[in-house]
């Protein structure tokens, strides 16, 4: 497996590597550190032990000689036996520091700190260049009557450093085997989900959004997971309906040009007669409104899809903006038989917002309650402040929504009504653009209906001091 150092994984194995590395050394000094002087103390110890184990076998035969009982060469000879024995040099002196024999056979007087120490009747050491020294005071009836002295060259403390360094050394080497181990796991386990989200990626940048990453991790990995497939199927929801949305426009766009294109060609070939012709001139002049209307309306849709509409700074009178309103539909009112009610007790506040957006929102819900109403019915809009907003309800006796058909109805180009929505004129942008102007300027509007032919309610909640835009 070849691998990089600038990916992801190399470099978290390279710092925890140097972590461990970095770690390991500093532990390693000062552990090595204390073994040595620990090493060199505990062999000074031992030689202290070991020469008051020699001085105790020492008693009687120094007492022999010291009484004349037997000769400086009998004393030499144990000492060169426990010499022998113990791999030191024995040396023993009397009770005033004078040389008395030695496991080489040779020696002088000696005036040596631990020497001094055992004469005084306790055990010394002491450490010349590279030879550890211990001597032990040799007592009769708590008196001290001579000392011995050992020397052991370094060399020997020397040996059990280098072998608590190997075992440190081999602690070491399998303890950083096992971090080591770990640190590649950890690694590869932080990096693979990375590798699959890339993937996942590349796939859905490719066009194909079946693409998911697994969410079985509970830890932040798992939550960019559910995040990336939550964003895999917002993307795959929002490019169909962009898909679906160019598709509805363009069959929209089509409809009215083609009736324009039929209607213009009969006038130009001049194939048709005066009042025929009259009528085609009408025709083509609301197709044209038609389109016109539709096109604004697309276009404020890609502004507010962009979040590029410039929210308005006017002061709105929304009782007066009603009744201008209902004053533009009255006369397709009455020739309907609708009676149009405004029901509202002024003052209400002012509203801060622009008025062609506010107009948009309501001549909307307004034109859909004469669209569906029939004839001899009613419609009111009611106007009533209500917790630093305005409510605003327009009812209509219509024809009603079913149940499933109104969490739809805000959709773009959908249309409840299928089987009227050739006979009713529209093309199902007209509420879209009020949820998303009404949620522009932080207000809120939802529909409600108790079913087929039992009427519509639509209620917009406008806030009076709102923050604009955002």
């Amino acid at each position: 497996m070849k691998i990089q150092l600038s990916s992801l994984r190399s470099r978290l194995l390279l710092a925890y590597a140097g972590l461990i590395l970095v770690g390991f050394t500093i532990l390693v000094l000062l552990a090595g550190s204390q073994i040595s002087s620990g090493t060199v103390q505990d062999f000074g110890s031992g030689l202290a032990n070991q020469a008051q184990l020699v001085a105790r076998a020492l008693k009687e035969p120094v007492e022999h000689l010291l009484e004349g009982e037997s000769n400086q060469s009998a004393v030499q000879e144990v000492l060169l036996t426990y010499a022998s024995q113990t791999n030191v040099e024995v040396v023993l002196v009397d009770g005033n520091g004078r040389f008395l024999a030695s496991s080489t056979g040779s020696g002088s007087d000696t005036a040596v700190p631990e020497v001094a120490t055992a004469l005084g009747g306790k055990i010394g050491t002491n450490i010349r260049g590279t030879v550890v020294y211990a001597a032990a005071p040799i007592l009769e009836d708590g008196r001290v009557i001579a000392a011995v002295q050992l020397a052991a060259p370094l060399s020997a403390a020397q040996s059990l450093i280098w072998q608590r360094w190997l075992v440190l050394a081999g602690a070491v080497l399998a303890v950083t085997a096992v971090a080591g181990i770990a640190a590649f796991w950890l690694a590869t386990t932080l990096t693979r989900p990375l590798g699959q989200l890339r993937l996942a990626s590349l796939q859905i940048a490719q066009g194909d959004f079946s693409q998911h990453v697994s969410e079985d991790r509970l830890d932040e990995f798992g939550e960019v997971a559910r995040a990336f497939n939550q964003m895999s199927a917002q993307v795959e929801a929002m490019i169909e309906e962009q898909r679906a949305f160019a598709s509805n426009a363009s069959h929209e766009l089509r409809t009215p040009l083609t009736a324009i294109r039929l209607r213009s060609e009969a006038l130009r070939n001049d194939t048709v007669d005066e009042k025929l012709a009259h009528q085609y001139i009408i025709e083509i002049d609301d197709e044209a409104q038609r389109l016109g209307n539709l096109v604004q309306g697309l276009m404020l849709l890609s502004h507010l899809d962009a979040r590029r509409l410039q929210a308005g700074q006017e002061r709105i009178d929304c009782i007066r903006l009603a009744r201008q309103l209902m004053a533009e539909v009255q006369e397709e009112a009455e020739s309907h038989h609708i009676t149009l009610t405004l029901d509202a007790l002024e003052p209400v506040p002012f509203i801060i917002a622009g008025q062609i957006h506010v107009s948009i929102v309501f001549r909307n819900l307004l034109s859909n309650a004469l669209k569906y109403s029939p004839d001899g019915g009613q419609i009111v809009w009611q106007i009533k402040p209500e917790n630093n907003a305005i409510l605003h309800s327009i009812r209509d006796s219509g024809q009603g929504i079913a149940s499933e058909d109104l969490p739809r109805l805000f959709e773009r180009f959908y249309r409840a009504d299928k089987s009227r929505s050739r006979a009713v004129p529209g093309v199902g942008l007209g509420l879209s653009l009020v949820k998303l102007i009404v949620e522009f300027y932080g207000g809120t509007v939802w529909l409600e209906s108790a079913g087929v032919q039992q009427g519509t309610a639509a209620y917009v909640r406008w806030p009076v001091n709102n923050s604009i835009g955002e």
